[in-house]
């Protein structure tokens, strides 16, 4: 039987199109692992409909009794399965196989209004049932300490990677005007509505900065909001609003001077951050989830809170000092090498067979 891979969506509902988001990511990438390690392996998910696909020779298949209920998906895919990786902790107690791996993507329920202690019960249930729970942060790991010591043994961290071949600085220095980047989803955890509220007055100050924002655009309700409050801003046309192939983001990354991760919530390891590190780029980061782990404030980055008068007086500083600027950035490039790819997947490939043991024809070790 293979290694089933189990999350949200790594396909839309109706199975036609890749999710892009980190979670998806990761997930790919994990896959590839997994695959490289010698399991076999196959993804299951939520389906408007019952649907099988097959993409990158992976075949994922899609639960229609999702729309219903998440027990119910859950039940019709333990039915189908044996070993199991649970790529997210879902946001609602469920079962899990006990011999079995979860993940967590970092805190999910820092926003007002959230309902904490039953995402709490959600977090114990992960704990107390899989054999281990791999954090991607360790803010995760903290919060779990102070809640549930007696399960936090069963935590363990693996920051998120970068590959940092594919992901460096330019050959030249960079040249005036600057450049500031938004690599982001179209997402309120992202932080688009705080960026767009700080870069404004900055436009007014500085004539010769470019903006650039590279979105994902995979909600059509976020995207109308987008577009009415970017048209409300006296200098959106000052604004380059773009949608980037992954395979063109590491020139997009050498092109910019400053790149801003300005999340709200919701953030772990970010896998934008850690690009934009590995690419020699001043980063501004919020001081939000997982970013803490990454930017070591005015050594490697700056780290403001999730306010806008913060984050325009951080741009309003760097776009005054171009030294300063390349040495943030030399540094997050030093730092960014910590995150690479290759040792992420000697870690996660050591953890896959501690917890699953070899897989079937490869004997043991």
């Amino acid at each position: 039987m293979p290694l089933s891979f189990i999350l949200p969506n790594l396909l839309t509902w109706d199975g036609e199109r890749p999710v892009i988001g980190g979670l998806e990511r990761m997930a790919w990438a994990l896959i590839d692992v997994a695959t490289k390690t010698g399991y076999a392996v196959d993804v299951h998910q939520n389906g408007s409909s019952d649907w099988v696909r097959t993409v990158n020779g992976v075949t994922i298949q899609g639960h229609g009794l999702a729309r219903m209920s998440l027990l119910a998906a859950m039940e019709s895919i333990h039915h189908q399965t044996t070993q199991c990786v649970y790529l997210s902790i879902m946001q609602e107690p469920v079962s899990y196989r006990p011999q079995s791996l979860v993940v967590s993507h970092g805190v999910w329920w820092d926003i007002k209004g959230a309902n904490v202690q039953s995402q709490f019960e959600a977090c114990r249930m992960a704990l107390q049932q899989a054999r281990e729970v791999i954090s991607v942060d360790y803010n995760f790991l903290n919060v779990i300490r102070a809640v549930f010591p007696e399960l936090a043994e069963k935590l363990r961290v693996i920051p998120n990677f970068v590959d940092t071949d594919q992901f460096s600085p330019p050959a030249t220095a960079r040249l005036d005007p600057p450049t500031i980047l938004f690599p982001r989803r179209i997402d309120p955890a992202r932080g688009i509505n705080l960026f767009l509220e700080a870069i404004g007055p900055l436009l007014a100050d500085n004539d010769t900065v470019r903006v650039i924002m590279s979105v994902d655009q995979n909600n059509e309700s976020y995207n109308t909001r987008f577009s009415a409050q970017l048209n409300t801003l006296p200098f959106a046309r000052r604004i380059e609003v773009v949608s980037t192939p992954f395979d063109q983001m590491p020139q997009r990354y050498r092109e910019a001077d400053i790149v801003v991760i300005p999340s709200t919530y919701s953030e772990g390891t970010s896998l934008a951050c850690l690009e934009a590190m590995a690419s020699g780029c001043a980063v501004v980061a919020t001081d939000v989830g997982g970013l803490t782990n990454l930017i070591l404030p005015e050594f490697n980055g700056l780290l403001v809170p999730p306010r806008k008068e913060a984050l325009h007086g951080a741009l309003s500083k760097l776009l005054e000092d171009r030294d300063w600027r390349r040495q943030l950035g030399h540094q997050a490039r030093m730092s960014a090498l910590a995150f690479g790819r290759a040792r992420w997947e000697v870690a996660w490939a050591e953890v896959l067979l501690r917890v699953y043991g070899p897989p079937a024809g490869r004997g043991k070790e």
